[in-house]
């Protein structure tokens, strides 16, 4: 009977957690898949480059997704059994709320140590990995962007224009038009000749024969140059270096999000609990409301606390401060009703 019962519960809490986590992060990853979609479309990425970040953006989504999911197994699973009746066929039993949790404490700390994977993770995945990821990319929008006497946008603020093209790494008559920075004036560059170049994390083109034009306030300089260097940094590439460079800054922050939201999985499993069989005489529409309510509440404290600590890597807490009381009074409410 002790084995049915926690294979019962167990079961009915695992079915809507596995409904939940497929499709939150289905809805959290809708607009990444349409860019991905794109850049394998229009912008000449390779497939199985787009399908490599993907995989390592899964991790970063499942941290937000299993704590929401947690959630909502917790209370349709026992708003289910209180709307029929099955929570009070328990009581008449003798197996009171104690014995109903001890599944629901396994599933729970299953719940934490999964999240706590995924944010570890999440964190190694997005730091070296996510900035050769986005080189590669670069280098495959190069080569398979560039067409032979056409104007190529390589990616915002650059375009290319080659007469002739070898081997997708040798340019001849090569013409640049360089805006990408708002901080410097525009540059036009022209050169006789090209070289694809890449060592390393330094990717970009090598000039020869050539000048570099600029028209900044009325004055325009012209350049000459025999070799010049142009590094190449696509957004995407610009975003990993920015988070190498804040990575010491961002890094503690980061531990603790991953701690946090492991903790949030724990709390949010029991707090489903007195939710879900509270709610239960009201049908089944109750336990979304209430789960969507509970999860704005806990990413509204999040933020809030964000916003008065941002330098404070404790201030991701401050949702579980909050929520942890509201769990144990909800208990005891549920306790003093029944």
């Amino acid at each position: 009977m002790v084995r049915l019962l926690d294979r019962y519960l167990f079961k009915e809490i695992l079915s809507p957690f596995l409904l939940g986590v497929a499709l939150l992060t289905f809805l959290m990853l809708l607009n990444q898949l349409l860019r991905l979609t794109e850049w394998v479309s229009d912008k000449g990425i390779g497939f199985l480059t787009v399908a490599n970040l993907f995989v390592k953006l899964l991790p970063s989504f499942f941290l937000l997704t299993i704590p929401m999911a947690t959630l909502f197994a917790g209370i349709l699973a026992f708003n289910r059994l209180s709307f029929d009746h099955e929570v009070t066929a328990l009581s008449a039993s003798g197996i009171g709320l104690s014995r109903i949790l001890r599944p629901v404490f396994i599933f729970a700390v299953m719940a934490a140590l999964l999240t706590l994977l995924m944010g570890t993770l999440s964190l190694y995945w997005g730091s070296g990995s996510f900035k050769s990821i986005a080189i590669k990319m670069l280098k495959e929008k190069i080569g398979v962007g560039l067409e032979t006497a056409r104007f190529t946008e390589i990616f915002p603020g650059l375009i290319i224009y080659a007469e002739s093209i070898t081997d997708a790494t040798k340019m001849e008559r090569v013409f640049i038009y360089d805006g990408r920075s708002p901080q410097r004036p525009s540059q036009v560059i022209v050169a006789s000749k090209g070289f694809l170049i890449n060592s390393g994390d330094t990717f970009g083109l090598e000039l020869q024969d050539g000048a570099i034009y600029t028209h900044n306030e009325s004055i325009d300089q012209r350049i000459s140059f025999g070799s010049y260097s142009l590094k190449l940094r696509s957004p995407l590439a610009q975003n990993a270096a920015i988070q190498d460079d804040q990575n010491q800054a961002q890094l503690q922050k980061s531990i603790q999000r991953k701690y946090s939201l492991s903790y949030a999985s724990f709390l949010f499993c029991f707090l489903g609990v007195p939710l879900g069989i509270l709610s239960g005489k009201g049908g089944r529409l109750g336990p979304f409301v209430i789960g969507i309510a509970m999860i704005l509440c806990y990413y509204a404290l999040y933020n809030l606390g964000d916003y008065f600590f941002p330098e404070n890597g404790m201030a991701i807490w401050v949702p579980n401060m909050v929520i942890t009381p509201i769990t144990i009074f909800t208990f005891i409410f549920y306790k003093d009703k029944t």
